[in-house]
């Protein structure tokens, strides 16, 4: 009974293609949101990107205090040279182009091949300064 609860285990922690595991990088990021290029995140639901993780960070301002900083980099074979994540044009939802993946604002996929959610990284306000790690 314990080697199959243990092999059980061991086989779930390997359920994950390798393929789609977003390759890990340091994230320790800081904006200043009163800068001109980060306007649009004076308002709930704006939207900005930038460098930093994996391929970028697209930050969204989800409430009055809330921000969620996401990896550009889609979770659908995200070793592929294309799969990179943008805001929609109708600003609704986030897309990959490459692979046709759509993701809502909590990260989760919304439609096309993708069945991971995006990554996210850890926000904190202080002061008019945004602080994203990991």
């Amino acid at each position: 009974m314990g080697f199959c609860l243990i092999s059980g285990l061991l086989w779930a922690c390997d359920s994950t293609d390798p393929q789609d595991q977003i390759p890990p990088a340091i994230v320790n990021e800081t904006i200043n949101l009163t800068n001109q290029q980060y306007q649009s995140l004076q308002f709930i639901g704006g939207t900005v990107a930038i460098t930093g993780g994996v391929r970028g960070i697209l930050i969204y301002r989800a409430t009055i205090d809330e921000y969620r900083a996401f990896e550009r980099n889609c979770s659908y074979q995200p070793l592929e040279d294309c799969a990179l994540v943008e805001v929609e044009s109708s600003g609704l939802f986030m897309i990959d182009s490459c692979c046709t993946s759509t993701f809502n604002f909590d990260g989760f996929p919304t439609g096309g091949p993708a069945s991971l959610p995006l990554r996210l990284y850890n926000t904190s306000l202080q002061g008019n300064f945004l602080v994203i790690t990991n």
